[in-house]
């Protein structure tokens, strides 16, 4: 997608150095930085500190990682680069089939050139994914007044490109509709007002930033005609891993007669799990709860202290919400519960 009228992906191969890029999301929306990194390890703790994140994004991430430590390492990377990568974050599951994938191009003893095909091949395919979950997402979506609310980022940022829940609302807008987006700022990492509200402006979209509290009273006034989130990991029986505060987002569209709709490619699904009680939550760091950063008037970033000092934080990364709370699952291939029914 665009950033000042030029074309980006989240994160690609960087021909020139022969090692990995990334847009480093923590930056955002203040400052725009791309990384370059030759180093196995940096691409994985880009991922592990979230300078990546978003499940598609990840997954690809991995993918361009481990072809860089086949490159890099080929030694160590059955003993050791798998492993290390399978274990960067635990709830999204595009992480574990992207080193699945690579894990078996390996296994045929490739080149390094076919190992970054297969990577380039994985991200590509995550792309066209999401185009194509657009194109049947905004059809879902052309009613209405097309006031769609949306929590964290599930933009082009967290999915290599188009988005997966922003990829119906951008195909809209593409296609000269006017569709307006209430913008979840989505605590504690504020991916919501600091890369999903950045993203679609880039885009022209009309979008507003709200606390994650003024949802459910967005919707008892009649002003939200549809939700549209990602995921991180979709059980078998459709229950869906997604940021912290989706599961209260369902019981608000429940209530209020919204329709709610999970926007993920099939590599977020994940058959050998069979309900959302067995899909594993990342609980992180305190400080992503008691601390804060931004700019000062002089436009210089300050980490500060905004909780009691000496007071722990519970920060549970995501919440499970239940299928029966959801109008529908789109994937690459259409409405997910038709597929299981077919």
């Amino acid at each position: 997608m665009r950033v000042n009228g030029t074309q980006y992906r989240a994160v690609n191969w960087h021909l020139e150095s022969g090692g990995v890029q990334w847009i480093e999301q923590r930056m955002l929306p203040h400052e725009f930085k791309q990384v370059v990194s030759c180093t196995p390890e940096d691409v994985a703790i880009s991922i592990e500190s979230m300078q990546v994140r978003g499940a598609p994004s990840i997954g690809a991430t991995a993918a361009y990682g481990l072809a860089l430590a086949w490159q890099e390492d080929r030694e160590t990377f059955f003993s050791h680069w798998l492993s290390r990568y399978r274990s960067t974050r635990p709830t999204a599951v595009n992480l574990f089939h992207a080193c699945n994938a690579m894990q078996e191009c390996a296994e045929s003893n490739p080149t390094t050139a076919q190992m970054i095909d297969r990577a380039q091949a994985y991200a590509d395919a995550e792309v066209s994914a999401n185009q194509r979950m657009g194109e049947m997402m905004a059809e879902l979506l052309a009613v209405g007044e097309r006031r769609i609310l949306t929590h964290c980022n599930a933009g082009w940022l967290a999915a290599v490109d188009w988005g997966t829940a922003t990829s119906g609302i951008y195909h809209l807008a593409q296609a000269g509709e006017k569709p307006f987006v209430w913008v979840d700022e989505t605590r504690p990492r504020l991916q919501g007002a600091r890369l999903t509200a950045w993203e679609l402006n880039q885009e022209g979209v009309d979008c507003r930033i709200q606390a994650d509290g003024a949802a459910a009273w967005m919707m008892a006034q009649g002003k939200v005609d549809a939700i549209v989130v990602g995921a991180d990991r979709i059980a078998a029986n459709g229950d869906v891993a997604n940021k912290i505060g989706t599961y209260s987002l369902s019981l608000a569209a429940r209530e209020h007669g919204v329709p709610m709709y999970v926007v993920a490619p099939s590599t977020t699904f994940d058959t050998a799990c069979p309900t959302g009680k067995d899909i594993p939550i990342e609980q992180r760091d305190d400080n992503e709860i008691c601390r804060m950063d931004g700019l000062n008037r002089e436009g210089e970033t300050h980490d500060i202290r905004i909780a009691a000092a000496g007071v722990e934080a519970n920060n549970p990364a995501f919440d499970v919400t239940p299928n029966a709370n959801l109008t529908g699952i789109v994937n690459e291939h259409g409405l997910w519960s038709a597929l299981i029914n077919a």
